[in-house]
């Protein structure tokens, strides 16, 4: 699932139909939805 950056939006992208505009406010920019869940890393 992806959120439109112009309306906000959630949108489902596909293979067919990756890079095209949103079918709500017809822009191109597009953020990738990620889990609130916080990772922690050791550094080497």
């Amino acid at each position: 699932m992806y959120t439109c950056g112009g309306c906000g939006r959630s949108i489902e992208l596909s293979q067919s139909n990756l890079g095209i505009r949103c079918t709500y406010c017809n822009k191109k920019v597009f953020y990738k939805e990620r889990p609130t869940i916080a990772k922690s890393l050791e550094a080497r």
